[in-house]
């Protein structure tokens, strides 16, 4: 008994040892907590990027626009090369009175010799709204009012859809653009109103169309480029944001003139 009254006798026994202290454990709410964290700053990456995607989107379209610009110039001073070359060639002929319709037609068959995707056709002014862009020959392909061929055309502005005719050689003359993102130029198209007036430049003539309505149809439906007696259609999605429907405006054509260094001589 007097050995149990000694002091430490307890402590040397082990009894009321204080056990030595040891790395803290990571339990399985520091665990979540990192991933959790982890979770939200991709999320906030990824949510900078969507909202962000408008500007370089629009950025990227102004850029390609630009470089357009310095192709379609060259394509026109090409083409205007080689209408000289062939009223060279018939220098000492009697010259012979053509109307302007015909004439329009026969440039419009030549510019469409050397058209290839991707290529600028002209240019598409729309005052009402502002719009002023160059469009780009698509491909020949259906399919829809979409076609995947041009996605990546559509990112540089307007498409002609090229299982339509040109200005001049037939009804309609088809185009395409983005509603909401690539610089949306088709955004406001849904403004237009019965009159509105709608130019088409062309390196062989300049075109003036007024609209006559506006109508919405299924992606699918491929028939409204078909010729149903209006001189130029455009399409976009409808409603914003969304590719639910298509926003299909009509228009008429009410004047086509040849560009003055095509009238010259003939």
């Amino acid at each position: 008994m007097a050995a149990s009254t000694r002091p430490g006798y307890h402590l040397r026994m082990g009894h009321d040892a204080p056990h030595p202290p040891g790395p803290p454990a990571a339990g399985p709410a520091r665990g979540r907590a990192r991933w959790t964290r982890l979770v939200g700053d991709l999320l906030l990456i990824a949510g900078g990027l969507v909202l962000a995607y408008p500007f370089w989107s629009a950025a990227y379209a102004q850029v390609q626009q630009a470089r357009l610009h310095a192709a379609y110039d060259e394509r026109a001073a090409s083409f205007a090369r080689d209408i000289d070359a062939a009223r060279g060639a018939r220098t000492g002929s009697r010259p012979r009175a053509v109307p302007d319709d015909e004439l329009v037609r026969r440039l419009a068959a030549q510019y469409r010799r050397g058209l290839r995707a991707g290529d600028p056709v002209g240019s598409l002014r729309i005052p009402r709204i502002g719009l002023d862009q160059l469009i780009l020959q698509g491909h020949a392909v259906r399919g829809g009012l979409d076609p995947d061929a041009d996605t990546a055309l559509l990112r540089k502005g307007p498409v002609h859809y090229a299982v339509t005719p040109l200005p001049g050689l037939g009804e309609p003359f088809a185009v395409a653009g983005h509603r909401t993102t690539y610089g949306a130029p088709f955004f406001k198209l849904d403004r237009l109103r019965r009159g509105d007036a709608v130019f088409v430049v062309t390196p062989y003539a300049t075109f003036r169309y007024a609209v006559v309505k506006t109508t919405t149809v299924k992606p699918s439906d491929v028939s409204v480029l078909g010729d149903r007696g209006y001189g130029l259609v455009l399409t976009t999605c409808t409603p914003p944001y969304s590719a639910a429907r298509r926003l299909i405006v009509w228009a008429t054509l009410q004047r086509a003139r040849p560009l003055p260094a095509a009238t010259r001589g003939r």
